[in-house]
């Protein structure tokens, strides 16, 4: 098994290799078609994946991202600049899928996005593989694209570790959004009806 480190360097490595792959728009089209399907069913995406995810764990956390990655137009495409090592930026620091749908809520937490990452921390792990691909393209049609890198890795986790990714997701959601207002800001004074002696 690969260290935490080296197994995001390859989540890094491997949206670089999809991204690559996506620039033929043939590929791309095969693999816009996983849309979250078990590996099992996807036999036409093993000759452009295979040797990207072969040894890897949780080979269908490979397949929904590079679905995901296949939604992106290089237009809408992040244009982040090289990393620098010397100065990485640390993990945890970056975008996970809770943050990203937090900038999407323009600082609402009471909406559609909320509502969107309550229903993904419920379902079941092939249900989520399914019904990420619809909020992707939402989220890249809004310019908001999450880090596929690290989307890769959760999603890896989620088989062994739900809850940890769960809470990192809500996490990030509530400390991305601004502070709702506590119950004691919001509580209307009491009036003392019939009190009077």
């Amino acid at each position: 098994m690969p260290s935490r480190e080296e197994y995001r360097a390859h989540c890094d490595a491997y949206v670089a290799a999809v991204r690559d792959l996506c620039t033929v728009p043939e590929i791309r089209s095969a693999l816009e078609d996983g849309r979250g399907k078990p590996v099992d069913h996807c036999q036409h995406l093993h000759r452009y994946l295979s040797r990207l995810t072969h040894k890897q764990p949780d080979r269908r956390a490979h397949y929904t991202v590079a679905c995901l990655i296949a939604h992106e137009r290089p237009a809408r495409r992040p244009t982040t600049p090289a990393p620098d090592p010397e100065r990485p930026v640390a993990w945890l620091s970056r975008r996970n899928l809770g943050a990203t749908l937090a900038r999407a809520a323009k600082g609402r937490t009471d909406g559609p996005y909320e509502k969107e990452l309550q229903i993904l921390i419920r379902l079941s792990e092939d249900l989520v593989h399914r019904r990420l691909p619809g909020l992707i393209q939402q989220l890249l049609a809004a310019g908001n694209p999450p880090d596929f890198a690290v989307l890769l890795a959760d999603l890896t986790y989620l088989t062994s570790n739900r809850l940890r990714v769960a809470t990192r997701w809500q996490d990030a959601f509530y400390l991305t959004a601004p502070t709702p207002p506590t119950a004691h800001a919001t509580a209307q004074p009491r009036t003392q009806e019939g009190n009077d002696a």
